[in-house]
């Protein structure tokens, strides 16, 4: 419609007799019809019954006062004669009433969404189309579906020849200790975060720790993790941050009050000693019920349901075994950055700050869209490196811990350990006697990040216990399953 035929229809609207001025309803709902004004009729919508604006693929969702607004907006630009403007901001909140615009057409909305194999980045410009062969740049208007206006990146995307020269992509090898397989593993985690689909069922918790982890009573932090995911996840997509260090199991049943339909990832930030990771398995795994306190909850379906993401200065408690291996993938970042050496620092740049000018934005989108063919190509890559997790499990049992535990793994000797002389020998080198219960904790945990299996046996009521290969066959006679009452 051309700016002529919009200013005939807005003259349309009104008939003059004389002095006497009236507005023709239908005349009106015609002139919003023409515009792409109209409303969505879907009981399974969140805009059903509302206002709708469909330009060239885009939805705006609109009230009666906004719309007001850009139609005496209109008014002006197009000098229509200040009586007939008058006439309207008088009668507007009757013409605009919910009644009378519920006569408009229906608009389908078609909400253009991630599909299992295809991912969809809207900028006001243009739209951004991701699959494992590379990308596209797409007009609107040749779109099959529709683009809700708010979700674009209020930027402009304009096309790189290169990642290179990114200084965020340059932190991300940083924190990966500019080893390739690390790294590569980042990359699908943030390609696997900026895609929104979940059909393909790599439902999993990311979980994100530090190099040198802390234990109970304290904690090592300022890697990265919250840039990660609160800085650069969300300059494209929607994302929910949870405070973890307030975590407590006993009054989270609105712990995701400000989760809303369009949140894309939920972010534990710092999860403190309480949080379990059982205590978040359903609803990363199936349909999302959201409380709100004071309003009606809402359920959100399953494949479109948002990711989780969970950040820890220490280790997160779990249930070991395949029951939580299946259900996470963990990054571990190198302790790169601190207080006293922050990104900023080094860079001489706050990232995605007005430091940055188009062309350093424009970088790091096209590394963002690099990691989301990197994910439709691989899936998610988990990287576990041996050092990383002695380190880590040093953190968690003592250095003397650890050693003693190295010292009583030999796999070429089949001899059982006695529990009890082992807890002696540990002890007599201690200021302080540790319990049988503690050692025995501390020794399967050191199993569990090495990944070998801890077996014990009761032979006429001595209890003996070995660690072994995972890939060597275990004589089974006598053997008590880890986890077993053995004391």
């Amino acid at each position: 419609m051309t700016n002529q035929e919009q200013k005939e229809l807005f003259q349309a609207m009104f008939k003059i007799e004389g002095d006497k001025v009236e507005l023709q309803q239908m005349a009106l709902i015609h002139l919003l019809e023409e515009m792409g004004f109209g409303i969505c009729r879907d009981d399974d919508s969140p805009y059903n019954n509302q206002l709708i604006y469909k330009r060239n693929n885009v939805i705006e969702v609109y009230n009666e006062k906004n719309l007001a607004y850009k139609l005496v907006s209109l008014m002006k630009a197009h000098e229509l004669d200040k009586k007939l403007i008058e006439k309207f901001l008088r009668g507007s909140i009757g013409y605009l009433s919910v009644n009378k615009l519920q006569f408009l057409k229906t608009i389908e909305l078609n909400i253009l969404r991630d599909t299992r194999d295809t991912t969809f980045i809207p900028f006001m410009n243009k739209l951004i189309k991701i699959t494992r062969n590379g990308y596209e740049i797409i007009k609107y208007k040749d779109i099959d579906g529709s683009i809700l206006s708010d979700s674009r990146i209020k930027r402009t995307f304009v096309e790189s020849e290169t990642s290179d020269g990114c200084n965020f992509k340059e932190f991300c090898k940083m924190i990966t200790g500019n080893n390739e397989e690390r790294f590569g593993s980042l990359k699908s985690i943030i390609g696997y975060l900026l895609h929104t689909n979940k059909e393909a069922q790599e439902n999993k918790i990311v979980l994100l720790y530090d190099a040198e982890t802390g234990t109970k009573t304290s904690a090592n932090g300022g890697t990265g993790k919250t840039l990660l995911i609160n800085g650069a996840i969300k300059q494209l997509r929607n994302v929910t941050v949870i405070d973890g260090k307030r975590y407590d199991d006993r009054t989270n049943r609105f712990l995701y009050q400000n989760v809303d339909p369009y949140t894309n990832t939920v972010f534990l930030d710092d999860v403190n000693d309480k949080f379990n990771l059982e205590d978040i398995f359903s609803v990363s795994t199936g349909d999302f019920e959201v409380e709100k306190k004071g309003k009606q909850s809402f359920i959100l379906d399953y494949k479109y349901a948002p990711k989780f993401v969970v950040s820890s200065n220490r280790e997160v408690k779990m249930i070991a075994g395949a029951s939580s291996e299946r259900r996470k993938i963990e990054l571990v970042l190198d302790n790169v950055f601190n207080a006293t050496n922050t990104p900023k620092d080094h860079f001489n740049e706050i990232f995605f700050s007005d430091d940055w000018n188009d062309e350093a934005f424009n970088k790091f989108f096209l590394f963002m869209v690099e990691c989301i063919v990197y994910y439709h190509q691989n899936g998610l890559k988990e990287y576990k490196d041996q050092d990383i997790q002695d380190s880590r499990v040093r953190s968690l049992i003592g250095n003397k811990m650890f050693d003693f535990c190295e010292s009583i793994t030999n796999f070429t000797d089949d001899e059982w350990n006695i529990k009890k002389e082992v807890v002696e020998v540990y002890n007599e080198s201690q200021d302080y006697p540790i319990s049988s219960n503690s050692i025995t904790r501390d020794i399967k945990k050191y199993c569990f990040y090495k990944g070998y299996k801890y077996v014990e046996k009761n032979a006429g009521g001595v209890f003996s216990f070995k660690i072994v290969d995972t890939h060597k066959p275990l004589e089974t006679d006598n053997i008590l399953e880890e986890g077993a009452n053995n004391e």
